[in-house]
């Protein structure tokens, strides 16, 4: 089974076969493979473990490289994959002592490390580390060095009593001596590259994701922008329309106080012209119609031309009756100035109404008012004026 696993790995390197993961699970089920998880972080060892037992292989958890050297003394794994930050002992200790010892020196160890530095690689190379991925590691990337290790274990060329060769290698201003395999250090390599590979596709993506986000709230920006722009454009509108509505209003009440004015002088004089035509004629009758009647009346004339006369009299009465306004005989004695007054004050005008429309002062209206108190015999007494001249109606 493991040769036929060992082939079709060959063949799908050279691009002849595809291998899907679950040839990897089958072969983890049916070999019955063990790995061994050295990981601090809880969270951190389930998630992984459940990765590799949906794989189909068995998981052995320890939390720091002390337990794992005991799980690994007790029972062999095909791969151990240990996180590098634990206490007590940590990855790169525990690596050093897997390749140290001969029953665990094949072992493959894959180190899981959020370090960026440099040094890190070569660390690994001295500690003997075949693999290291970085955190967070991709599921799909892991698998596949899991797989590549497997089908590399048993393939490594035997040991013919030589060394590895000695490198010396001067990084950050420090020199490190690496002894390691060539196939170790290209393993290293690809991983390195692998690594990078996949953090300038995630960087890429990102980037993708930004430029794509920055494009929509760009477009957001503009459409609210836009819709800014109208809304004050709209609001502009509003308001010069009300400024022109309100422009308008008050040219149309400036036009109705000018013709309320216009209508109140006109009222005025159609007034006065009605109390002057009125006093006209009371006093052209009781000037030069009245006193021939009584003349006339005091002649001995026949029954039929003295009837005739109380006729013209009774006529000439009932011609300037609206105009006296029903006023007593205690009225006549009033001059025609006094009449047009005691006319307005049973119409209801003020003093100041009075003087406005006979366009006289309001001393020359007082004093009209009380000479027609005097005439009326109230001068002295608590009585309403207008109340008793409305009581000769």
């Amino acid at each position: 089974m493991l040769k036929k696993f060992r082939q079709d790995e060959r063949l799908q390197r050279e691009g002849i076969i595809h291998r899907p993961h679950y040839s990897l699970r089958q072969f983890a089920k049916e070999m019955k493979t063990n790995i061994v998880i050295v990981e601090d972080s809880l969270t951190q060892a389930e998630k992984l473990s459940y990765t590799l037992e949906e794989q189909g292989f068995h998981v052995l958890h320890a939390r720091n490289g002390q337990e794992a050297l005991h799980l690994i003394s007790t029972d062999k794994p095909a791969i151990v994959i240990s996180d590098i930050i634990m206490p007590e002992m940590d990855g790169f200790e525990l690596c050093k002592h897997i390749k140290s010892e001969p029953a665990t020196k094949a072992t493959p160890v894959i180190l899981l490390t959020v370090l960026s530095d440099p040094r890190d690689v070569i660390r690994s190379l001295e500690c003997g580390a075949d693999n290291f991925i970085t955190k967070p590691y991709d599921e799909e990337n892991l698998l596949s060095r899991i797989q590549y290790l497997l089908t590399q274990r048993e393939q490594d060329e035997p040991e013919d009593g030589s060394s590895d060769p000695e490198i010396e290698i001067l990084i950050g201003g420090q020199k490190y001596s690496i002894t390691a395999s060539r196939k170790r250090i290209l393993n290293i390599l690809i991983s390195t590259y692998e690594t990078v590979v996949r953090k300038n596709r995630d960087l890429l993506r990102t980037q993708q994701e930004l430029r794509m986000l920055n494009e929509h709230l760009e477009n957001r920006v503009q459409e609210r922008t836009r819709k800014l722009i109208e809304e004050i454009n709209r609001r502009r509108q509003v308001e010069e329309d009300l400024r022109k509505q309100e422009q308008d209003l008050r040219n149309k009440s400036k036009v109705l106080e000018e013709v309320n004015t216009a209508l109140h002088v006109l009222i005025k004089n159609r007034e006065m012209d009605r109390i002057d035509q009125g006093q006209k004629i009371l006093s052209n009758c009781k000037e030069l119609i009245l006193p021939y009647v009584e003349q006339l009346k005091k002649q001995k004339l026949p029954p039929h031309q003295l009837t005739c006369v109380e006729i013209i009299e009774a006529n000439l009465q009932n011609i300037i009756s609206p105009f006296l306004q029903s006023l007593s005989s205690e009225l006549a004695n009033l001059t025609p100035k006094e009449v047009q007054v005691a006319n307005l004050v049973k119409e209801g005008k003020t003093t100041k109404e009075i003087s406005e429309l006979l366009n006289l002062s309001i001393r020359s209206v007082e004093s009209h008012r009380d000479n027609i108190r005097t005439k009326l015999g109230i001068n002295n007494e608590k009585i309403n004026l207008r109340s008793y001249l409305l009581s000769f109606s």
